[in-house]
């Protein structure tokens, strides 16, 4: 399996009051393609940093990340654009989905931006919702 995230030797720092805080130190990660992954563990271990970092949206991290093949840190703010967008999906314990489309035209509308084919977008959200064991909430 091709790992479309790699992650290598991710460290992150905060100096709050005199005293530095290592939020991430080292972290290695391989994720391969298609495959699904859940991050567990308690408040303040990391996970909203470490999804920042892969997630692109931050800066001023320590390590390599790598997706589809591409080092973040070479990107302009164009190209990191285009890898959320085509590489990357994630969220948030607290979910942001919107509240007047149902679960299908939620997980379409990323590949409508996309441009990709309406009747294909559906069909796609349709098998990743029942992969998820969410097939009898299509329309909710």
């Amino acid at each position: 399996m091709n790992d479309i995230l790699k992650v290598s030797g991710l460290a992150r720092s905060f100096t709050q009051g005199g005293v530095t805080i290592d939020v991430l130190r080292g972290v290695d990660l391989s994720v391969g393609e298609g495959e699904i992954v859940a991050l567990l563990g308690p408040s303040g271990s990391g996970k909203s940093t470490l999804l920042q970092a892969v997630g692109l949206l931050e800066g001023g991290f320590d390590g390599s990340i790598r997706i589809a093949g591409e080092e973040a840190a070479k990107l302009d703010n164009d190209g990191r654009t285009r890898l959320r967008r085509d590489a990357l999906g994630f969220v948030y314990q607290f979910h942001h989905l919107l509240p007047d489309f149902n679960a299908t035209e939620n997980v379409i509308l990323p590949q409508v931006i996309r441009d990709v084919d309406m009747a294909a977008a559906r069909t796609r959200a349709e098998l990743l919702l029942t992969s998820l064991g969410l097939g009898h909430r299509l329309d909710h």
